[in-house]
């Protein structure tokens, strides 16, 4: 039988603290996750500019790749030689999600 996760702390009675609670929230419902993305996306946008920004989109990263979304087989070509100058800025922008390789997906 699943455990039912409780906000509550068994000696506390009545009042409990925003502070105790917010981390088992924003895990329960994955919201460091879409925050992540969102500031993922956001760093990407600067870090390609126009006219791109607009017609990229990031899909996700995982273990060290960023998946970006480009409309059209000649965007990758075109951002492929970009793709240092662009993996550089994704680095000094996120230290912390070590990326190492930036794959561009094709999608209609």
């Amino acid at each position: 039988m699943k455990k039912k996760t409780s906000f509550f702390s068994p000696s506390k009675v009545g009042v409990v603290r925003v502070a105790d609670v917010l981390p088992q929230l924003i895990a329960k419902y994955g919201l460091q996750k879409q925050r992540n993305t969102e500031q993922i996306t956001r760093i990407w946008r600067e870090t390609i500019g126009e006219p791109y920004g607009s017609v990229t989109r990031v899909i996700g990263l995982k273990s060290g790749t960023i998946e970006i979304a480009v409309p059209h087989h000649a965007f990758v070509q075109e951002l492929s030689f970009r793709q240092p100058e662009l993996l550089t800025g994704l680095k000094t922008a996120l230290p912390e999600e070590k990326i190492k390789r930036i794959k561009f997906v094709v999608t209609r």
